[in-house]
């Protein structure tokens, strides 16, 4: 018998994780294959915790793991990861999402039956706006599922593509969790990027369903939002990068750095245009950055080559 439990992180959502364990609850008799349901809160100020108790009303075992202070996203997952015991495999789903009807249906029926090696299940998504429009992602059910190897090929599109493993609504089994290594804390944006490298570099598959099992939830206050104010996600793709520059080709490098250019320059006329000078000096030193870490990895690959 494989074991499974659903991991819910979650901090201040008092407004929202209502409407994440009502749509897990409604997930007909899939839910009779989840061990235990597990909230780890990062030391909530509000309700979230009261809030998602008082609606939990299923059998199955709900169990939260409160903390003592908060440590961030990446952090809190970690920590719960740590203290789940006796379990195969983990479905994560962030505390402002929903899960679709068919979302356990599809995650477990393929853990059921996925090779040894696999070591993460994802899906697509739909993006729920905050006016309440939705903006629809891949849905093609005469699509197979995909299974992208762990190996250089993967390693290589993943650093060209960006990150198309969505971790909310992911399955993660745990034997590969203890492999590769928990997520990096100092990578709020782009941990989940790094995490599925190293899980490729391992040599753990994936699975990629091309079906949109759960609505991801966009608003101000999220980690991507505030993150592309202050170019984070450029910031930790430079701590990331010089990691893996042995995957590529000059020429692939040097297309990677230009897309990061590209996303400065588009930020850097925005904020002239609403006068957003302290930004507009971000930009600048941020692409400088991006140039100088360029030229770097570039010298790296020429010694290399050599």
């Amino acid at each position: 018998m494989i074991n499974i439990a659903i991991l819910i992180p979650s901090f201040n959502n008092e407004d929202t994780i209502t409407y994440t364990l009502e749509s897990i609850q409604s997930q007909g008799e899939w839910l009779k294959k989840i061990s235990a349901v597990y909230i780890a809160d990062d030391c909530s100020s509000d309700r979230t915790i009261a809030s998602a108790e008082a609606s939990w009303q299923s059998l199955i075992p709900l169990q939260v793991f409160p903390a003592n202070k908060n440590v961030g996203e990446r952090g809190n997952v970690n920590r719960a990861m740590t203290l789940i015991r006796d379990i195969d495999w983990v479905l994560l789903l962030h505390s402002d999402d929903i899960a679709k009807p068919n979302w356990l249906e599809m995650m477990v029926s393929r853990i059921e039956v996925c090779p040894d090696n696999v070591g993460s299940i994802c899906s697509s998504w739909d993006n729920l706006m905050s006016d309440g429009s939705i903006e629809p992602g891949e849905d093609d059910p005469s699509r197979k599922i995909e299974v992208i190897e762990g190996n250089n090929d993967a390693i290589k599109g993943t650093l060209l593509k960006g990150c198309w493993w969505h971790i909310s609504g992911c399955a993660i089994r745990v034997k590969a969790f203890e492999d590769c290594g928990c997520f990096d804390p100092n990578l709020p944006q782009l941990g989940d990027w790094e995490w599925l490298l190293r899980c490729l570099q391992s040599g753990w598959s994936v699975e990629y369903i091309p079906r949109t099992l759960i609505l991801y939830r966009q608003h101000v206050g999220s980690v991507s939002s505030k993150s592309f104010q202050t170019h984070r996600d450029i910031r930790e793709f430079l701590q990331i990068i010089p990691k893996y520059i042995t995957f590529l080709e000059s020429h692939d490098l040097f297309y990677i750095y230009l897309q990061r250019m590209r996303f400065i320059f588009r930020r850097l006329v925005k904020s002239l245009i609403t006068l957003n000078t302290q930004r507009v000096w971000q930009s600048f030193q941020v692409f400088f950055m991006l140039l100088g870490s360029l030229r770097a990895c570039q010298k790296q690959l020429k010694m290399i080559d050599e």
